[in-house]
């Protein structure tokens, strides 16, 4: 495995690494990523490039490949103002002149220019943005110096350090706004996004946008609430101390009109002897937003940056309605700028990710998606600043990351919080805190219980296997003549994403999916299927498709004596008793019966006409006990359940509990049988209900979640009649006993499913 790796100057060598010391989880992750993340695989690799080996545009500099990045080199060259400040405490030997031809004005302007344009390597093409050259040269911050003390740091002033994230995300930034497009980014924890945001709503308050652009300039910044924008160094805290910085210390516009943290409004500027305003009026506004798409309406901004963007439920809503602010028509004149920190506690992401994978139907700066693993996620993203990028103590004097480094210390983090700590939350959150992929970064630590490292797990052990579905069965259920219940393959493809998408005609296609058989039906030695062993939930629809919808009917069998789900529909006919019927084929072809959710009363009213209210399952008795169902039960009301609150919360419960729950497996190692304990959820095959249970919250529409809590619910009510022991066996009758006799196994057997009870011993038998 280790044979023939050569990675480039910036990596520790794979044998200073000592990677046959870690446990084989950490090494089976780390080469997992190496060899399956692009991003990854372009940062170690070799043949990367410096900038001297790339081509130049017309104006000397280097084209930019975001998704192929090349080596840093010698970048103090771009931060001369802030080296000569941190040597002296003032930014230029010069004296203060106003003759612009005099040295100092020469100087200054060239200041300016390079504020506004970037500053570009005439040797070799190398260049960095106007942004990041002001924040680079005047916007100190504070960084992490080591104490001399062990691995103690403290937490100093001083001017940023070159990083190459902040590197590429200001080409990003400046490659959309050229472009008409916005931007939006997601960020590890730790990596200067407030910083950054910060410096770039300095600089347009003190110089403006452009040189074209610089008075009146008014640039916003929003957030859920005002917390995250103010108090506890937060980017208008920041923002603040740059600018006063700024005013002590360099010959940048000063005076300011109005300068209020607490209303969190500011406006550069002076007035006149006459009293009025005067100077550039360039002007910050903070909004906390509350989720109120009206906060923002009507404001004209040339700036706009989303403080925590994960956190907006309504996000996709506040940012379409501030659209038309900075676009008229073809032409863009402001850029709005959605940046969120991963692991953010109050975040699903659930918007955001839907802009950040889909970034074209939003006007939103695409990139190729090299950030996730080969083969997941979607084609394009935008712009992602991972964990292994700029760690602590992992990149060298020019910004260059030591990937190789930084991996190995995220995967030795994540195995000691992983087998060191009690609470499920811990590992997917410190997992979104530092991700690796963007898929990591959008997992939602607080308000899944669900066990979502796990189950992505489960997802990668599903996407990395091209042949994982070839023993599935695919296909549909058909009555015969005799009244039997047969399998025949079709061509019909299964619903295996999650969430559905639209086509790019905006119509959702064929919705009416496909049965996926995971097991067939076990028989008994006389050839029928065992009764009581296999159990049904369901999360029905009642309204015919319609193209504008997403809900689906979703149905699941599981097999109580290996308690693993066997068969799966999830999908939407056309007209409606085409599903509920595919639904009665199923149950009699497994010798199942159904729990479902009893709110949509269509699918009793369908098999009380087929005469099979046999196959859908009482209200379960111990939920009225509990008193999760109340009122008298007749009817409908006497089938399934109704899907309140807290009935779908105890099922998530269930839902959780199953999932975890231990597995013996018994594997051969060096030709002796080894005993392992796995979970439950590691023998799903539905990859569609991995990635529900994954992205599950609330605001959602989750059918497949819904249909395996019918599920759990009725599993529960066999857990309870048979005391934990859901598992049934054939077993012999007892020679004496009259069940046996050839007359009952003649006439009945086929008309009744009474269960006969052994004479020697208290258990069912069949």
């Amino acid at each position: 495995m280790l044979e023939g790796m050569t990675w480039n100057i910036c990596q520790t060598p794979i044998e200073n690494l000592d990677i046959e010391k870690y446990p084989d989880e950490i090494k089976e992750q780390f080469f997992d990523f190496i060899n399956n993340v692009p991003y990854i695989k372009e940062l170690i690799k070799g043949d990367r490039l410096y900038a001297k080996d790339i081509e130049r545009d017309e104006s000397g500099k280097i084209k930019i490949d975001l998704t192929r990045p090349h080596i840093l080199e010698d970048m103090d060259y771009f931060r001369p103002s802030a080296l000569h400040f941190m040597k002296t405490g003032r930014y230029t030997d010069l004296r203060p002149n106003p003759n612009p031809n005099s040295e100092y004005g020469k100087w200054f302007r060239e200041e300016l220019r390079r504020c506004y344009e970037g500053y570009v390597r005439e040797s070799d093409g190398e260049w960095i943005t106007g942004d990041y050259y002001f924040m680079l040269n005047y916007c100190p911050m504070l960084i992490s110096k080591n104490s001399g003390k062990g691995k103690a740091s403290n937490r100093v002033i001083g001017f940023p350090d070159v990083w190459e994230g902040h590197y590429y995300k200001s080409h990003y930034l400046n490659i959309a706004r050229n472009n008409g497009h916005h931007a939006a980014e997601l960020a590890s924890r730790g990596r200067g996004k407030s910083y950054y945001g910060a410096a770039m709503l300095a600089k347009r308050f003190l110089l403006g946008e452009s040189i074209e652009v610089s008075e009146k300039v008014t640039c916003y910044i929003t957030a859920t609430d005002k917390t995250k924008l103010l108090g506890g160094d937060q980017t208008l805290d920041k923002f603040k101390y740059d600018i006063d910085f700024c005013a002590r210390n360099t010959q940048f516009p000063s005076k300011r009109l109005i300068d209020t943290l607490n209303n969190m409004l500011w406006v550069s500027g002076y007035k006149n002897i006459e009293g009025r305003p005067n100077g550039t009026q360039n002007s910050v506004v903070g909004k906390s937003s509350n989720d109120d798409v009206a906060k923002l309406r009507g404001s004209r901004g040339v700036l706009y940056l989303f403080e925590e963007c994960g956190s907006f439920k309504n996000l996709i809503e506040i940012y379409n309605n501030l659209r038309p602010s900075v676009e008229d028509g073809p032409n863009v004149f402001g850029m709005l700028f959605l940046f969120g920190t991963a692991g953010d506690k109050d975040s699903d992401f659930s918007s955001a990710q839907e802009i950040m994978y889909n970034p074209i139907g939003y006007n939103v700066q695409e990139l190729k998606n090299i950030y996730d693993k080969e083969g997941q996620g979607r084609p394009l993203f935008t712009f992602f600043f991972p964990g292994y990028m700029n760690r602590a103590e992992c990149y060298d004097k020019n910004g260059n990351s030591d990937v190789t480094r930084a991996l190995l210390e995220i995967l030795k983090d994540r195995y000691t919080v992983k087998y060191n700590t009690t609470d499920i939350n811990s590992i997917t959150k410190r997992i979104a805190e530092i991700p690796v992929t963007p898929q990591e970064a959008m997992l939602k630590s607080m308000g899944n219980i669900f066990p979502v490292t796990q189950l992505n797990e489960r997802l990668n052990q599903i996407d990395i296997n091209p042949n994982f579905f070839d023993d599935v069965y695919v296909g549909d259920v058909v009555q015969q003549e005799d009244g039997s219940i047969k399998f025949v393959p079709t061509e019909n493809k299964p619903i295996r994403d999650f969430p559905l998408k639209s086509n790019s005609d905006g119509t959702l296609g064929n919705l009416d999916g496909a049965v996926e058989i995971y097991t067939m039906p076990e028989k008994n030695t006389e050839g029928k299927v065992f009764s009581e062993r296999y159990i049904a939930g369901l999360d029905p629809v009642e309204d015919d498709a319609q193209s504008s919808t997403l809900s689906l009917m979703s149905f699941f069998i599981l097999d109580l004596w290996t308690d693993r789900i066997v068969c799966e529909w999830t999908g939407r006919t056309a007209f409606t008793d085409d599903g509920y019927e595919r639904i009665r084929k199923l149950l009699l072809f497994y010798n199942a019966r159904c729990l479902y959710e009893n709110n949509k009363k269509g699918i009793f009213s369908y098999f009380s006409m087929k005469n099979c209210l046999y196959l859908l399952a009482d209200v379960p008795e111990y939920l009225r006990d509990k008193e999760l169902i109340k009122g008298q039960l007749y009817g409908n009301k006497a089938k399934g359940f109704n899907a309140t609150l807290p009935v779908n919360n105890y099922a998530n419960t269930l839902i959780k509990n199953w999932l975890i729950k231990p597995v013996p497996e018994i594997k051969i190692e060096d030709g002796q049988e080894v005993e392992y304990q796995s979970i439950n959820l590691f023998y799903i095959k539905s990859r569609a209900l991995l990635k529900e249970l994954v992205l599950f919250n609330p605001q959602i529409n989750v059918d497949r979640i819904r249909a395996l809590g019918a599920l759990m619910l009725y599993r529960e009510e066999k857990m309870i009649m048979y005391q934990g022991d859901i598992r049934n066996r054939e077993e012999e009758y007892d020679a004496n006993y009259l069940g046996n006799d050839e007359f009952f196994k003649k006439n009945y057997d086929d008309r009744a499913e009474s269960p006969l009870w052994s004479k020697n011993k208290n258990r069912r038998v069949y």
